[in-house]
């Protein structure tokens, strides 16, 4: 029977020790889990965190995991959804471990990619998910989500994960992958908007997906993709980063918030 969360439990030892093995946690880091489940992970965590934080949604899963931890003082239960949870200051060096539900993975990497305190991340996550993170400029993956992570991260490609390494089984495989944290600057301000705002129709050439999403008249934009000396011909999947922020830079005074 499926939980009232969706969850696929991992079930393989192995795995989870090669997914914890891969954070290579050292004495005096802190270890978020978000999604501990059953705590297979959090076992493997604790014996080398100097403190793990697991942050379950399930209020059942969260109680019986504290059961199961009540030994381990350095472990904290957290009953709450982790995009509602307020992420500690001055806890760092921290590390994200965690295997993210599906439905969730992306809203999830979206809100701790900001935080100054990680260091890095290993989250394993739906495939097609996970090489759209990696996916540099040029390719049918290559996309908002590609652009966003990598402003803050340099995202590895590990390995896979099968289904039966999970119960239930899901239908797709899972892959998992290390975030380490780039340290950037505040983002330009609108950088995410132009961003986004190109790949609403991502189909279509990159003068004629932002000047509609931003209402701005084409001659105008053409002039400012010149600037930035960018072919107002090219798709959006084939501009880097740098590009993105470039062309943010020309368009400062014209970005609709």
């Amino acid at each position: 029977m499926r939980q009232p969360f969706g969850q696929n439990f991992l079930t393989d030892e192995s795995i989870a020790c090669k997914i914890v093995d891969s954070a290579d946690i050292r004495p005096g880091e802190t270890v978020i889990e978000i999604g501990p489940g059953k705590g297979i992970l959090t076992a493997l965590i604790a014996q080398k965190a100097d403190k793990v934080i697991a942050i379950e949604l399930d209020r059942n899963l969260a109680s019986s995991l504290a059961g199961k931890m009540s030994l381990r003082k350095n472990v904290g239960v957290v009953s709450r959804d982790f995009l509602q949870y307020e992420l500690p200051a001055g806890t760092a060096p921290v590390k994200f471990i965690s295997n993210l539900p599906y439905a969730a993975a992306t809203p999830i990497i979206e809100k701790f990619l900001p935080w100054p305190d990680w260091i890095e991340a290993i989250v394993m996550v739906q495939k097609e998910v996970g090489e759209r993170i990696a996916a540099g400029p040029g390719g049918r993956d290559y996309g908002v989500l590609s652009i966003l992570t990598q402003y803050f991260a340099k995202p590895e490609l590990l390995f896979t994960v099968c289904p039966d390494s999970f119960y239930p089984h899901p239908k797709v495989n899972s892959i998992v992958l290390r975030l380490t944290n780039l340290h950037p600057e505040p983002p330009l301000p609108g950088l995410f908007a132009v961003i986004k705002s190109a790949f609403q129709q991502r189909r279509k050439t990159v003068l004629n997906s932002i000047s509609s999403a931003l209402n701005l008249p084409k001659k105008d934009l053409e002039k400012l993709l010149i600037s930035a000396q960018i072919d107002p011909k090219l798709r959006p999947e084939n501009l880097s980063l740098n590009q993105f922020i470039d062309l943010t830079k020309q368009l400062k005074n014209d970005i609709i918030a």
